[in-house]
């Protein structure tokens, strides 16, 4: 994945009113898509997942040229995944890859970069900034144990074994403020990288490998279901000698006459050492009450502390078995498509018929076939 890169931010001299160097190259999206489909029978698998929530600026502006006012919000985050398989019995294995990206920042930062972007005036006084991302590309193989009892419980268990390529880890805060007709502050980096997209350090790329643990346990009876699914449970990717960068930014002024040049000055370390990678757990529940014509069902989600829930109605005795939801916190509506015995399933959830001002997408789907 490529970060984003605008045109101003690694401006290191710069005339007019003249900007701090802008550390912001943590600042990117990439939406490419949750959800396995399980097989009562032995048969090969295949599902692609995506969900994606940018709270201060629509998804697709996020991601280029920043020309609205960004909103309240502090964080933008990505999970997708693609899995292709085979069951037997109640085994599984097959191939995954996954890419998650996860930003957290504050209100703050998001106008500066604004103002900073369109050339606007900044804002009076000193204001915190923080940057914090969480990022990781991997695929490899995965392992699958599923339970079912007589009760209508059932339980899985999916264990990942990946070979990661790239990721990023750090947090960026510190103080900027507007001195006359110049930014000038500081910050503190503490940054782990397979790519150095700040300092432009030049190194041979680590290695990672790791586990992924993801857990399913749920009742489906004839007049009720409900399930809670876990990702990442547990989740620890080792990167042999990575870069780690520790320390502060100053800006510092050239005194060049008749213009304003700010450079950055770091002071910090530099060390190559193992570490250890932790993503953060992402979980959905699923509650539905089955009636004679409708199932009335409530589903929640709970990523980063924040808790989304989605009423919704599912029509079976209709064609496709479509269901409808509605996400209240992120205003989306979900639709979902699917046949009676679970061979294929569509879902496609957005906050705005006009995709390109979303701030919230949900692309999933799948396809399953008995072989054996």
């Amino acid at each position: 994945m490529v970060l984003k890169h605008c045109s101003k931010q690694c401006d290191s001299h710069r005339s007019r009113k003249g900007h701090l160097w802008w550390p912001f190259l943590f600042l990117a999206l990439v939406n490419v898509p949750q959800e396995s489909v399980a097989l009562e029978n032995n048969g090969i698998q295949l599902s692609f997942t995506s969900r994606t929530v940018s709270e201060a600026l629509p998804i697709k502006e996020f991601a280029d040229e920043w020309r609205t006012p960004p909103g309240k919000g502090d964080s933008t985050w990505t999970r997708n995944r693609f899995d292709q398989g085979v069951w037997y019995e109640d085994w599984g294995f097959g191939y995954t890859q996954r890419f998650d990206y996860q930003l957290r920042y504050n209100e703050a930062t998001t106008d500066l970069y604004y103002r900073d972007e369109n050339d606007l005036d900044p804002p009076t006084g000193r204001v915190p900034v923080l940057l914090e991302i969480s990022q990781l590309r991997a695929q490899g193989i995965k392992l699958k144990r599923r339970w079912q009892w007589s009760s209508g419980f059932f339980a899985q268990a999916d264990l990942s074994l990946l070979s990661a390529s790239d990721f990023q880890d750090g947090i960026l805060a510190g103080e900027l403020g507007s001195d006359n007709e110049f930014f000038s502050g500081s910050a503190r980096l503490d940054y782990r990288y397979s790519e150095d997209l700040l300092l432009e350090h030049q190194f041979e790329p680590p290695e990672g490998r790791g586990i992924a643990l993801d857990f399913n346990i749920g009742y489906a009876g004839t007049h009720r279901s409900a399930s809670l699914v876990v990702q990442d449970l547990y989740s620890a990717i080792e990167w042999e000698q990575a870069p780690h960068t520790f320390g502060a930014f100053d800006s510092v002024d050239r005194e060049v006459a008749h213009a304003v040049q700010l450079n950055p000055l770091f002071t910090g370390k530099r060390l190559l050492e193992d570490y250890r990678q932790r993503m953060p757990v992402y979980a959905t529940a699923h509650y539905a009450e089955h009636r004679a014509s409708v199932d009335w069902a409530l589903d929640l989600e709970l990523f980063d502390g924040d808790l989304r829930y989605r009423p919704g109605l599912r029509w079976d005795q209709l064609p496709g078995n479509p269901y409808l939801g509605y996400e209240v916190v992120d205003g989306q509506w979900l639709l979902q498509l699917g046949d009676d015995r679970g061979f294929w399933h569509f879902q496609l959830g957005s906050d705005s018929a006009d995709w390109e001002s979303a701030h919230s997408l949900t692309l999933a789907f799948g396809f399953s076939a008995p072989i054996f």
